[in-house]
């Protein structure tokens, strides 16, 4: 073989240049040198968002009367015991006064040392349970759950339903809203929350009490690199060139990570440098590296003498056998349990071809939720679940899931508000999309809509089986609005629920 052959050629490593010229017959393999692989796991961290250590603590609600004739300000510690996650009661008025409403204030506060990164704005939602102890019904939005920039109000959501009767219970719900970390580090977020304790003229109801509890404050920040920490595992040829790529959680889980990406250690982005290949320490390794860097194979590779190793030396270099890969028909094979068959025909002795296939056989599911469609407007400000939505994945994998969210809305005299949808997973209690806006109306007099909307996912399940549900809810902003229902089917359509595995 000559010298431009392979006797002795050089291979080069990053930039290092060989003593002399490096080439090779065009579709030839030298001696020894098939690719070796080498794969590394890197700990790195995603921009997902985390949470923040928060508190609430109470503070004069005065600045915060904007609704109702008169007001009282609820006792400082039973107000600081409701912001604390505990019980406490918001006292019946005497009956002097016509729609009092009492009221109590907390203003957000943050650990500054769970911040991680240099996040700029942070992110709140609240939620709260009330019930109506009586003697009397509340008179139609009885009160309000809402949050605050100083004096101005950045979050107003009405309590319902309309005329809770005495017994009644109710959930207040701030979705998740943006705000400035540095409002929240001057102590300028407020959580307010008022209740009609008072008289009403308007619906003829007298005082009532009622019981708050389960409070619950969330704080989330987000900062490139400072969300999830999970392993990438990179492999790589003996160039140096990437050959696969691999995210986990814990080495297992498969994991999608929020860009950006940044490594746990110090080494940050840009700083890593091309890594040579590696040279294994096999006895059987004939491949060294020489004074000048480069990598080189001997004249002849050594062949293992096993009776089942088909490659041989030959006059044009090294031979191997060749694979022939062969597909199988589609639909030979669907099943629930698998979504991708591989079968390997077997063959006897030491064989030199090998016929595998491989299908896709995706996990996949369709709903039609055949009920009428929900009275939003009956649970105004409530998270109303849809559980005639309910899809079931399977198994462990990542899936795409849509639905279409059939709704009606209108007021008779004019009046505004909308409706959101959400879908959350039943099993683990995980979010699974955030608020999405299913309709909205703002109208001076009669108005009716009607239509469909979409909300698209993509959610990995670590193991199933794993329940998905729609989840819905009204909010009024003004006016009155006469009609707000969804989630069921309609002479014009239907909620529809529908979910395919698109990887293991």
């Amino acid at each position: 073989m000559s010298g431009c052959g392979c006797r002795q050629s050089p291979i080069v490593i990053g930039g290092c240049q060989p003593t002399e010229a490096a080439c090779r017959p065009v579709g030839v393999l030298c001696p020894g040198s098939e690719p070796c692989q080498r794969c590394e796991t890197t700990p790195l961290r995603d921009s997902a968002p985390y949470r923040v250590a928060a508190t609430a603590d109470s503070t004069d609600p005065t600045p915060y009367y904007t609704i109702a004739n008169t007001h009282a300000a609820l006792d400082p510690v039973v107000a600081q015991t409701i912001l604390n996650c505990g019980t406490g009661t918001f006292p019946a008025d005497d009956g002097t006064h016509n729609g009092q409403h009492t009221w109590l204030a907390g203003v957000v506060h943050i650990d500054p040392a769970s911040l991680r990164g240099n996040p700029t704005s942070l992110t709140i939602s609240a939620s709260v349970h009330v019930h109506n102890d009586g003697p009397n019904a509340a008179c139609q939005l009885y009160g309000r759950f809402a949050l605050w920039n100083g004096t101005t109000p950045i979050r107003t959501d009405l309590l319902g339903p309309p005329d809770l009767p005495a017994g009644g219970d109710d959930n207040g719900v701030i979705p998740p809203t943006t705000v400035s970390l540095a409002d929240v580090l001057a102590g300028k977020i407020v959580v307010e929350l008022n209740l009609e304790t008072g008289n009403d003229d308007t619906c003829r109801v007298g005082p009532k009490q009622w019981t708050v509890d389960s409070l619950v404050l969330t704080v989330q920040a987000s900062a490139p690199g400072c969300g999830r920490p999970f392993l990438r595992t990179t492999c790589r040829n003996c160039d140096g060139v990437v050959t696969c790529t691999t995210d986990t959680l814990d080495g297992a889980a498969p994991y999608a990570p929020v860009p950006p990406v940044t490594p746990v250690s110090t080494c940050q982005d840009g700083c890593s440098t091309p890594r040579p290949p590696c040279i294994s320490t096999d006895l059987g390794n004939a491949i060294t590296r020489g004074s000048d860097g480069c990598l080189y194979a001997p004249d002849t590779p050594a062949l293992d003498p096993s009776p089942c190793n088909a490659a041989r030396n030959t006059a044009g270099g090294l031979l191997v056998p060749r694979v022939d890969l062969m597909g199988i028909a589609p639909g030979g094979n669907t099943s629930l349990e698998r979504s991708v068959d591989i079968d390997i025909a077997e063959m006897p002795g030491c064989p030199e071809e090998w016929r595998i296939g491989a299908r896709l056989t995706p996990v996949s599911g369709f709903l039609n939720a055949e009920r009428q469609h929900a009275n939003l407007l009956a649970k105004t400000g409530t998270d109303v679940p849809i559980p005639e939505s309910d899809i079931v994945l399977p198994e462990a994998g990542v899936y795409h899931i849509d639905s279409d969210v059939r709704y009606a809305l209108g007021t008779a005299t004019g009046g505004s508000g909308y409706i959101i949808g959400w879908l959350r997973d039943e099993t683990t209690d995980t979010l699974l999309t955030s608020f999405t806006q299913i309709a909205a109306i703002n109208a001076a007099g009669q108005e009716e809509q009607g239509g469909t909307t979409h909300i698209m996912t993509e959610y990995t399940v670590t193991s199933g089986p794993r329940t998905v549900r729609l989840h819905l809810m009204f909010v009024l902003t003004g006016g009155r609005v006469t009609d707000a229902e969804a989630g069921g089917t309609d002479s014009n359509g239907a909620t529809r629920m529908r979910f395919l595995k698109v990887r293991d």
